[in-house]
């Protein structure tokens, strides 16, 4: 049975409205007319109190929303929606709330989202048995708006909700959990993660992590002892974020007592970036340049060797080169790596050496791609002194591997004479396409400067290249060189 509404004519209500743009309410008018509303509900929308005419209660403004959310015309609904949130009170909220469940699915979810943008908690009780409805778009629905309705209290069913769900309900659970407000909710997640079950554990540490709960140090310092591995990697993943460099001999110290080797590799990734954290450079290895000399463990210590590689400083640099020369051949294998990875051109010579002389073909190759990689890193080189250890590298190259690796780094040098090396690979089966692609990048940099050399190598690519890509690009180079000389000689004066 339709709700009936008294209003009085259209011109008075569209007079008692003020700068309501007349187009919308013609619109809504004829709406809300098809669906046998008069208009009276558009004056309870814009008034948000009462019908002038008629003296229509706020209550009867709400039964009329809802009226209309129950309509299938997306029309209807988005002038009902509207109302909601433009009527103001808790009444409203709790009316509307009382009224959640006997809507069809699809007003749910637009009730819903509408009582989020309202923020008024008086909703809450409704929004979270939502959470439990059939349908899956209402759940999400209602997961969403709990993000801004909830608090404290629900921080246990939005991390139950995100650890046993998928999709787009577990991203909701989760984003919500990570959007309540108050300091609260941070108490309440850091005194529920240490007593819950496993997955819920972990949702409750992402938590700690989003949101930059920097008082959960200490927490995590025990769920990072846990017994389940992936309670212990994610708890080393939040730790990297919030803890400061006063953690860090607590952080080497639970290091050295992990047995698993993937949560040590996590723990050297924290200990590295939070040792990153510290302003003095000088400083960032002291606490694990402390530690080394105390541990007797071999895998250990080829771990903290890997840590230091990671910090790259001057004195982590001098502890590997100690290492480089340890009788054990794993501690001289974790050395090597180290300075293959590490994070600028220090160590440049040393790998360079590395690959000439080492014994160990593993090394060698270690050694050669870490030399590769450290001269496009480093800014301090002239092209040429680049290109000659782009030289270099390919002599002490054994495979096409490590050759393809000098061809991408030659790439990034825009010389002439860069071009020329990438050049005379241009023949070398097993190098052709990285030189190809090496020539055409390169060529892109110095043809304005270099336009005959250019366009005959470029030339090349065009008969020999199986790669239409490289092709056209060539082609299009070579044509901005014509274009070039054409205008360049036209400003020439005549002989």
């Amino acid at each position: 049975m339709k709700t009936e509404y008294k209003c009085t004519s259209d011109k008075s209500i569209s007079a008692q409205v003020p700068e309501f743009p007349s187009t919308w309410f013609d619109f809504a008018h004829h709406r809300l007319l098809r669906a046998g509303l008069c208009s009276c509900v558009l004056m309870l929308f814009c008034s948000g109190s009462i019908c002038l005419a008629s003296n229509e209660t706020t209550n009867e403004a709400v039964k009329a929303a809802l009226d209309l959310l129950k309509s299938s015309d997306p029309d209807m609904q988005t002038v009902a929606i509207t109302m909601v949130r433009q009527l103001q009170g808790k009444e409203v909220t709790e009316a509307l709330a009382k009224e959640l469940s006997n809507l069809p699915a699809a007003g749910q979810v637009q009730l819903l989202s509408a009582l989020a943008d309202r923020g008024d908690r008086a909703a809450l009780s409704a929004v979270i048995t939502s959470t439990k409805a059939k349908e899956a778009s209402v759940r999400v629905e209602a997961l969403k708006a709990l993000g801004q309705l909830g608090d404290a209290s629900i921080v246990t069913l939005l991390a139950e909700t995100a650890a046993a769900s998928k999709g787009e309900e577990q991203k909701a659970a989760r984003e919500s959990l990570y959007l309540l407000r108050g300091s609260e909710t941070d108490k309440a997640i850091l005194a529920n993660v240490l007593s819950t079950s496993r997955n819920v554990k972990i949702e409750l540490i992402r938590a700690i992590g989003e949101r930059n709960i920097t008082s959960g140090v200490e927490t995590l310092l025990r769920t990072a002892q846990d017994g389940d591995k992936r309670v212990q990697q994610e708890s080393l993943k939040v730790l990297k974020i919030i803890a400061d460099q006063k953690y860090l001999p607590a952080l080497v110290q639970l290091f050295v007592e992990i047995k698993n080797e993937s949560v040590r590799r996590e723990a050297e990734k924290t200990i590295a970036a939070v040792a990153l954290k510290i302003d003095d450079k000088n400083r960032q290895a002291d606490v694990v340049l402390a530690a080394l000399p105390n541990v007797a463990d071999i895998q250990k210590r080829c771990s903290l060797l890997s840590v230091l590689g990671k910090i790259g400083n001057d004195t982590a640099l001098a502890a590997i080169r100690v290492a480089l020369k340890s009788e054990n051949e794993k501690e001289q294998d974790a050395a090597v790596r180290a300075l293959s990875e590490w994070p600028n051109p220090k160590p440049i010579d040393d790998l360079a050496t590395i690959a000439k002389t080492s014994e160990n073909k593993v090394h060698r190759i270690l050694a050669l791609r870490g030399f590769v990689r450290l001269i496009g890193l480093d800014e301090n080189r002239s092209a040429d002194e680049k290109i000659k250890m782009y030289q270099q590298a390919m002599e002490l190259s054994e495979d096409a591997r490590e050759k393809k690796m000098v061809l991408s780094g030659l790439a990034n040098i825009k010389s002439l004479a860069a071009l020329e090396m990438a050049a005379s690979y241009l023949q070398d089966t097993s190098l052709q396409q990285e030189a190809e692609v090496a020539v055409v990048k390169i060529a892109e940099g110095i043809y304005t400067n270099h336009p005959q050399q250019t366009n005959d190598v470029l030339n090349k690519i065009i008969k020999t290249s199986k790669n239409d890509s490289l092709r056209w690009k060539a082609q299009e180079i070579i044509t901005q060189i014509t274009i070039a000389q054409t205008k360049e000689s036209k400003t020439q004066p005549e002989k």
